[in-house]
């Protein structure tokens, strides 16, 4: 049974107590208010779906995303994928102190509709813009000698800033999706019925933002060739082994000789993506082509063992620096695992082979990289329209 009772002015106090059950109290303005909740309470525990909120009560989301950062973030086992989300998350908890200070239970997704809206309207900040000279005021004049010609150690005129950004519509994007994964993280702990960051209440206003760039044989023949002319002996052989096997840059920037097996044509790439256990270290093998044998052959051994011993920004320096040559605009590194994915799936292969080569857990994902030709779907058509005829004729 509840218990009742008026502590003072305007507070109703609330005790329930029942076997099997924890202890449940709170304090009403009202005493109508006070014998809803007990109702509400007790019929739960009558129907046996009683769920203990009170963590939800005391915990807010700054609470949240403090614990995630420390159970999750800094488990991850990027440097740069650490670095990156746990500096996302404190400038939540350093600019969205209203929304921070909200207890779990009270969060709705109209306080994530009202963080998109007014996010996409802001401006990219770098670093403070205190005291800086504002856009469009006038510039700053040289002192000038008494000849009327300036002096040398006069300060030159300050060129206009840059104008502002918007906040793009992916920043927003994955911004919900991680305050999303914060509150999954604690939900079923805090008894939460539902996670108000969802993406059916909250939808993302982000458009389609998979890549869909492939380079024509003439485009990857000048990219490669750019390549083999840099300075940097390594990235001509490290990109032709991205777009032979369709690792990603980093895996073969670890790729060390011990994991390299010529005579079974494959190799093993160590602590590879794994978005579902990012805790978990996991290892892929994967098949090596002919021509990737020969570019592995062809390599001399360094003394630290890795195939590739350049860091990740040299390598993507030098790609840069080929990819201007080649006067190609729009292509990454990681675009070559599109790349080696399309090729496949246009050979013939099936999803699960294709899968087992490139290391995706799922087909939806590993559809992300598919991006066929048109000239491959229309002599599909075409072989199919041949097929008919032949049918008929018959």
């Amino acid at each position: 049974m509840a218990t009742i009772r008026e502590k003072g002015q305007a507070q109703w106090h609330v005790q329930i107590r029942r076997k099997g059950y924890p202890n449940r109290t709170r304090t009403f303005p009202t005493k109508k208010e006070a014998e809803a909740w007990a109702r509400q309470m007790e019929s739960q525990m009558d129907r046996g779906v009683f769920v203990d909120q009170s963590g939800a009560h005391r915990t807010t989301l700054g609470d949240l995303i403090k614990t995630y950062v420390k159970e999750v973030t800094m488990k991850r086992r990027s440097e740069n994928s650490r670095k990156s989300e746990r500096l996302r998350l404190e400038r939540f908890l350093r600019e969205e102190r209203g929304l921070c200070s909200y207890a779990a239970i009270h969060l709705t997704p109209d306080h994530f509709l009202e963080y998109r809206d007014r996010r996409v309207t802001e401006t990219v900040s770098r670093g403070t813009t205190l005291n800086k000279q504002p856009l469009g005021s006038e510039q700053q004049v040289p002192k000038l000698r008494k000849d009327g010609t300036p002096r040398k150690n006069a300060a030159t005129p300050k060129k206009e800033p840059k104008p502002l950004k918007l906040i793009s519509l992916s920043t927003v994007k994955r911004e919900l999706n991680l305050l999303k994964k914060v509150i999954d993280h604690q939900k079923r702990k805090l008894g939460l019925q539902f996670n108000p960051a969802n993406t059916e209440d909250v939808p993302r206003l982000a458009p389609n933002d998979e890549r869909d760039v492939r380079l024509t044989p003439d485009e990857k023949r000048r990219l490669l060739e750019a390549c083999r002319e840099q300075k940097n002996i390594w990235i001509a052989p490290l990109i032709e082994l991205a777009f032979e096997t369709g690792a990603r840059r980093g895996n073969l920037l670890k790729l060390r000789w011990v994991d390299v097996h010529l005579n079974q044509r494959s190799a093993v790439l160590r602590d590879i993506k794994n978005s579902r256990k990012p805790d978990e270290i996991v290892d892929h093998k994967i098949g090596l082509s002919p021509r990737a044998i020969a570019i592995l052959s062809g390599l001399s051994r360094s003394l630290d063992g890795r195939v590739f011993p350049i860091t990740p920004n040299c390598a993507y320096q030098a790609f840069r620096r080929a990819r201007t040559k080649a006067q190609i605009s729009d292509f990454r590194i990681h675009d070559t695992r599109h790349e080696r994915v399309s090729s496949l799936i246009e050979a013939g292969w099936s999803d699960t082979e294709v899968m087992a080569q490139t290391g995706h857990r799922d087909v939806k994902s590993m559809q992300r990289y598919a991006h066929l030709r048109e000239e491959h779907l229309a002599e599909k058509l075409a072989y199919l329209d041949e097929l008919n005829r032949k049918t008929a004729g018959e």
